[in-house]
């Protein structure tokens, strides 16, 4: 399970180094510093230009397309787990509530129908990710999540920082 977050090696993903439980039993995860902000302290000094929010989301797509092809699906997408370094660079941190599938080392989508066979790495299933940046399913139904429910949480984000607010309860609806 969580040995597979450790794998993650993507310019566009935070490093995870080493984590575990310490002889007093305290947990404890040993991962890259990124020198900069997360997005939520860039957008708390106003919306960002079209062109900069822009800039961000190709960077974002290619580390999760990275991650979901391994099998791991992030679940958390949101503000505080995007990171924007000194030069710019985009990085995803926090897969600790990510989900992986059991077609790890495939392309990681679990079929149209039925339940995927999957584990969740770090908490349980359910009542797992941020509210108001969670896809339907992932409310209703959080054990059949998929990659799709980072895709939607990335397109909140983007809302977000070509509005500076997050979309009004029922206005993103599935389609």
């Amino acid at each position: 399970g969580r040995r597979d977050l450790a794998q993650l090696n993507h310019p566009g993903i935070v490093t995870l180094y080493e984590f575990g439980k310490t002889s007093a039993g305290r947990y404890f995860i040993l991962m890259e510093f990124v020198d900069g902000l997360n997005l939520r302290q860039l957008l708390a000094a106003g919306r960002l230009a079209p062109r900069e929010a822009l800039a961000i989301v190709p960077p974002l797509c290619d580390a999760l397309q990275y991650a979901h092809d391994r099998g791991l699906i992030h679940r958390d997408i949101k503000p505080e787990n995007i990171l924007v370094d000194r030069l710019g660079r985009v990085k995803i941190a926090d897969f600790g509530i990510a989900k992986l599938s059991s077609t790890s080392g495939s392309s990681g989508r679990s079929g149209e129908r039925g339940r995927p066979d999957s584990e969740t790495i770090g908490h349980s299933t359910v009542g797992v990710g941020t509210p108001a940046y969670m896809a339907p399913e992932q409310r209703t139904t959080p054990d059949q999540v998929d990659h799709r429910a980072d895709l939607y949480a990335l397109g909140v984000v983007l809302y977000q920082m070509l509005t500076g607010e997050l979309p009004a309860a029922g206005q993103l609806r599935p389609p």
